[in-house]
C-alpha cells in the first residue's frame, strides 16, 4: 500500500437518484482526523486504485477549481471543498442521468503533493453515519467500495505550482465514463498534447530497465514499435503496452510517474515519432551505415546541403576507424 501522508480530508455527500430531478447535499463542517488508521487506509487505498487505471492528463480552464480555489499553495480544504460541492450538486440536479455519491476531497503527499477528488458511489454493506451532524463516524468510512469509485481527479500541485509547461490535471473514469458535467464542474482545457506524449514514451524507451528477456536497446524499442504498429491508428494505451513488454500493465505508467514524464495514459502516435523507435539501415558503395533516427542531427550524423556527403561527428567511432587502420 502506498506510503501516505496525509494533510486533510474532507467528504460530502450529494444525494441523488438516476432518472430524476433534484438533488440533496451534506456537507460536513470538520475534517475527518487525519492519524486515524480507517482514513489512512481509504486514502491509501483510493490513490492506489486511481493509479491502476488510464489517466488521462489535461490543464484547467479559467472556471471549475481554478476560480473555485483562491491559492493552490494554502487550501482550506473544509470551505472550498463545501462550495465545490454545491456548485456539482447544482450542476447536475436537473440531469436525470446524473447519479450522486460521497465526495472524497483529500490533500495528501506520497511521491508528489496531491490534491484529490473522489465521487463514490458504491457501498459495501451500510451507508456512511454522520457523526454530531458536522463529519462522518471514521468507523462507517471504512464502507466506502474504494475499488469503484465513479469519477476521480488528481492534481499535481507541485507541477500547478511551479512554472513548468507540462500537465497537472490527472482524470480517471473509475468504473464508468467521465461524465462532462464531471470535466465541467473541474474545468478542464482539454487540449491534446500528443507530440509532448511521443517524446515522453521515447525518452521512457532510452531508460527504463530492460524486461529480463531483453538484453539490446534496439530490440526494445523495436517491440514498442511492433506493438504500435499493430494498433489501429497507432493508439497507445500505456498500460497494454506495459503488460505487452513485461507481463505488468503498471510497470510503465510507474516508471513515468516517478520520473516526471508527462504523458497521457493514451495518445495516437504520429507517424514520424513512430520511426523513431527502429534504426535506419542503408548500403551504398560498399559502406553500411546503420543507426537510430535520434543520431540523425547537426551534433551526430548529418548529410551536407548539397547531398552529397555524409558527415559523421563521433570522436569515439573516429577512434575505432583509426585503431582499426593502424
Amino acid at each position: 500500500m502506498n506510503n501516505v501522508d496525509i494533510k486533510s480530508v474532507v467528504i460530502h455527500e450529494i444525494k441523488k437518484n438516476e432518472k430524476v430531478t433534484g438533488a440533496d447535499l451534506f456537507l460536513t463542517k470538520t475534517e475527518l482526523d487525519r492519524g486515524n488508521v480507517n482514513v489512512k487506509t481509504i486514502i491509501s487505498s483510493l490513490d492506489e486504485s486511481f493509479s491502476r487505471k488510464t489517466i488521462r492528463r489535461a490543464k484547467f480552464s479559467n472556471d471549475g477549481f481554478k476560480s473555485g480555489i483562491a491559492d493552490f499553495n494554502n487550501i482550506n480544504l473544509v470551505d472550498e471543498s463545501a462550495a465545490l460541492a454545491k456548485s456539482l450538486k447544482e450542476g447536475i440536479q436537473n440531469i436525470p442521468a446524473a447519479k450522486g455519491g460521497y465526495l472524497v476531497f483529500c490533500e495528501y503527499v506520497t511521491t508528489r503533493n496531491f490534491l484529490s477528488v473522489f465521487l463514490v458511489r458504491n457501498t459495501t454493506g451500510s451507508l456512511l453515519k454522520p457523526a454530531d451532524g458536522e463529519s462522518w463516524d471514521i468507523e462507517s468510512i471504512m464502507y466506502l467500495d474504494v475499488d469503484h469509485f465513479a469519477m476521480g481527479v488528481r492534481i499535481n500541485l507541485d507541477v500547478l505550482n511551479s512554472e513548468s509547461e507540462d500537465r497537472y490535471i490527472h482524470l480517471v473514469k473509475g468504473n464508468t465514463d467521465i461524465s462532462d458535467y464531471f470535466e465541467n464542474w473541474i474545468g478542464v482545457d482539454d487540449t491534446k498534447q500528443e507530440a509532448k506524449d511521443g517524446e515522453a514514451l521515447y525518452a521512457m524507451a532510452n531508460k527504463i530497465d530492460l524486461p529480463e528477456d531483453v538484453t539490446d536497446r534496439d530490440a526494445f524499442k523495436k517491440q514498442i514499435f511492433d506493438y504500435v504498429s499493430g494498433k489501429p491508428s497507432n493508439i497507445v494505451n500505456l498500460r497494454d503496452l506495459s503488460d505487452y513488454l513485461y507481463g505488468d500493465s503498471d510497470r510503465v505508467a510507474n516508471y513515468c510517474a516517478d520520473n516526471d514524464l508527462d504523458i497521457d495514459g493514451e495518445f495516437k502516435l504520429s507517424g514520424a515519432q513512430l520511426k523513431k523507435f527502429v534504426k535506419i539501415s542503408v548500403t551504398a558503395g560498399g559502406i553500411k551505415l546503420e543507426a537510430s533516427r535520434d543520431k540523425f542531427s547537426d551534433s551526430g550524423i548529418k548529410v551536407s546541403e548539397d547531398g552529397e556527403i555524409v558527415i559523421i561527428r563521433s570522436k569515439e567511432l573516429a577512434d575505432s576507424i583509426n585503431e582499426s587502420l593502424q
